[in-house]
């Protein structure tokens, strides 16, 4: 039986996906918590911030229940390329991004002995301003301290420590999202970048989704698996008209879900009661809100697990 498409997304969602200015600049209460070491080697051109708790993350039930045997490829990579068991020694990631390159950060436990066993692994060593790097153009690490290390290409990771020292944190426009997102959330975002695009195949629904993504100039996301799932996603547009028919598409499409899903299929129709969206002048907003007994029916449904 066809399964339809919006539950799929919605969990998908919750498995992968997705404040720095109260660490850096003040009162540390407001805002999605990120780590004072990761905050201040944020670049002061990053218009784009994606972050995941790790150490909250590995504590709530759908992590526990359906993420752990499947595992999230990029903090799998992370823990590869760093030497460590992202589930015991990884507390967090921050990926940043000025709109040209991007380069993850880690906050975690790594071994002080790590250099032979990443040399043996065949990740060649270099040097650059007393930093050292392991790992080849395309893709490399550099440890900043016994507890924050770096991924990315090279060029990216050189200048990260080029501008090392110089950063005071986000930049404005990006602190002012991250304060909107609730302090504990295990997967977040903010952007500030302005329009942007997906490289996705050509057509009709490539041209709507890129129509689409284009109206949004600015946003956040987060999501909160601590007791089921509930989130929110932000849209700044650049005018009323493009946030009403973001609005508008999103209704629509949360419309379809409803229609498109067999009515022997109560627990997914229940989903939908569960998200709502609003527009208020250029900000449009889509609330999830699930509770732990429904998404655990749902996650089993969409992913097969046995109970």
């Amino acid at each position: 039986m066809r399964r339809p498409l919006l539950p799929i997304l919605l969990a998908a969602l919750a498995v992968i996906s997705c404040a720095v200015t109260s660490c850096v600049r003040g009162d540390q209460a407001a805002g999605v918590f990120v780590d004072p070491a990761l905050a201040t080697l944020v670049p002061d051109d990053t218009v784009l911030m994606v972050g995941a708790r790790i150490d909250l993350l590995v504590k709530t039930p759908v992590y526990r229940k359906y993420i752990a045997d499947r595992k999230i490829p990029q903090i799998e990579q992370f823990g590869q390329q760093t030497g460590i068991d992202p589930e015991k020694d990884l507390w967090q990631l921050v990926y940043i991004s000025n709109g040209r390159q991007g380069v993850l950060l880690g906050r975690g436990k790594f071994a002080n002995d790590l250099e032979p066993e990443l040399e043996r692994a065949g990740m060649k060593r270099s040097g650059y301003k007393g930093f050292t790097f392991f790992g080849d153009e395309k893709s490399a690490v550099v440890f900043i301290n016994s507890s924050s290390a770096a991924s990315g290409d090279m060029a990216a990771l050189h200048s990260l420590i080029d501008q090392r020292g110089k950063s005071h944190g986000p930049p404005p426009a990006l602190a002012a999202l991250l304060k909107e997102i609730p302090r504990q959330s295990q997967f977040w975002a903010a952007y500030t970048g302005g329009p942007f695009y997906l490289a996705i195949p050509d057509g009709n629904f490539a041209a709507n989704a890129q129509k689409f993504l284009g109206s949004i100039e600015s946003g956040s996301f987060y999501i909160d698996l601590s007791k089921g799932v509930s989130g929110l996603a932000m849209g700044n547009c650049s005018s009323d008209q493009s946030a009403q028919q973001v609005h508008d598409a999103l209704q629509a499409f949360v419309g379809l879900g409803r229609l498109t899903t067999p009515s022997n299929q109560p627990d997914v129709l229940r989903i939908y009661d569960g998200i709502r969206v609003t527009q208020e002048s250029k900000r449009v907003k889509l609330y999830v809100d699930e509770p732990e007994e429904l998404v655990d029916k749902s996650l089993g449904l969409v992913l097969g697990k046995k109970r």
